[in-house]
């Protein structure tokens, strides 16, 4: 696969990602309780990931 296909789908996967974790913490955060705190610090877990994957290529 060419390089620049590869960034690119790469970025595409990291938006996603990154889109569907925000979108996962905004519904659960309509409910009250222990299942939605926990379901929310996953999706914030997933946001740390992608960004943490995003900041490997600039050490």
């Amino acid at each position: 696969m060419k390089e620049s296909t590869r960034s690119v789908l790469l970025v595409t996967a990291r938006t996603l990602a990154a889109a569907i974790c925000v979108a996962v913490v905004v519904v659960a955060r309509a409910t009250a309780g222990w299942g939605s705190l926990a379901i929310m610090l996953v999706a914030l877990g997933g946001l740390l990931a992608v960004l943490a994957s995003y900041n490997r290529r600039f050490r």
